[in-house]
């Protein structure tokens, strides 16, 4: 029976590990896509390259994921990625926006959630 537990479990953890592992590629994918953009980031009233976006936004993650009070690695997906550290300042929660050559501004949310809908199926 410990045997079968242990086996059980095992599963378990390389089951979460593969999970956490194909949401990293999203998240990944997503922050690339930032910093391929032809826009101008605006957090908190502020204007950022894409470069500098995406740095900002590789910081958070790194941040959030070695918190104590975040989550777990195999509870993080894209979505909550997009939610919890690209969305807004965690200071001011002001709302994260992209403004694009035509002068369209979208907030980072939303264009992240449609740039998450273009991430290569398998």
């Amino acid at each position: 029976m410990k045997k079968i537990s242990l086996i059980l479990l095992t599963l378990i953890s390389l089951s979460s590990f593969a999970e956490w592992k194909e949401e990293k590629k999203k998240i990944d994918y997503l922050i690339l896509q930032i910093s391929k953009s032809k826009g101008t980031f605006i957090r908190n009233g502020s204007e950022h390259t894409p470069k500098e976006a995406s740095k900002h936004l590789n910081r958070k993650l790194n941040s959030a994921l070695s918190s104590w009070f975040s989550p777990d690695k195999k509870d993080w997906t894209a979505k909550l990625f997009i939610k919890k550290i690209a969305s807004k300042s965690s200071f001011s929660g002001k709302s994260y926006k992209i403004k694009f050559s035509d002068g369209k501004v979208v907030e980072t949310k939303d264009w992240l959630l449609s740039e998450l809908e273009k991430y290569p199926k398998k």
